[in-house]
């Protein structure tokens, strides 16, 4: 068993016992792993309630070779992000971040992962102390992307023709837009949604970019990225349009 300290999220906390959390993590030296913090919920927790979910820190971990649960020997605090729990918008595209972190990074490190993980928390954290109005769906882009899954947006991904000022239809399953001759389903966008969209993708925050785009983003992530699988954050996502 070897002792190792790296820099770390908190994506989510499990209740073990009466005393103790499992956390999950993204970190950087091992990319996603789990963690038993023992007696993290004792009143005089060394831990001292820090171990929520979006907090970042220097965890010390001891881990083994094979071993799927490692032990959190200490964690010291960079950026503990609560504010976050003060909006539901800004609070639901956190989770999105991390849980599309926990259930599909590679079980390796990723530093441009993990960097595009630690932007977008400090982006919507941001938001909160800016006062900004509802936003930030290009960090959920920007994720998306560094998983390796990107829309289309410029060309129809059907015949190949450049996306004009008639705007198109998004097609979740094809991975992108098709131009209104192509188009046999998905959601229609004018030329402004397609603008909007490409902004996004492109790490922009366009004002009013969220309503249907968050639909939109919650769609593409389900048919590319989740599998199938029902993830919570998702239908949370879903809801803010």
């Amino acid at each position: 068993m070897g002792l190792t300290t790296t820099r770390a999220v908190v994506l989510k906390t499990y209740r073990y016992s009466d005393t103790s959390k499992i956390l999950r993590l993204m970190t950087l030296e091992f990319g996603p792993c789990s963690a038993l913090a023992r007696g993290a919920l004792r009143p005089k927790s060394r831990f001292g309630g820090l171990l929520e979910p979006f907090v970042e820190g220097d965890a010390t971990l001891y881990t083994k070779e094979g071993r799927g649960l490692h032990t959190l020997s200490g964690f010291e605090l960079v950026r503990e992000r609560r504010a976050l729990g003060g909006s539901l918008e800004l609070f639901t595209i956190a989770s999105v971040l991390c849980e599309l972190v926990m259930r599909l990074a590679p079980e390796h490190r990723d530093d441009k992962l993990y960097r595009r993980l630690i932007t977008g928390l400090d982006g919507l954290h941001r938001r909160t102390q800016n006062g900004d109005p509802p936003g930030g769906l290009e960090h959920v882009w920007a994720l998306v992307d560094a998983l390796g899954f990107r829309p289309e947006l410029h060309a129809c991904v059907a015949c190949g023709r450049p996306i004009g000022a008639e705007g198109a239809r998004f097609d979740f399953a094809e991975g992108g837009l098709k131009c209104m001759t192509c188009a046999s389903g998905g959601p229609g966008l004018d030329a402004a949604d397609v603008e909007h969209l490409r902004a996004l993708v492109a790490g922009e925050s366009p004002p009013g970019a969220m309503g249907r785009h968050a639909r939109w983003l919650a769609d593409f992530i389900r048919y590319h990225l989740a599998e199938g699988a029902n993830l919570k954050s998702l239908r949370f996502l879903r809801s803010l349009a």
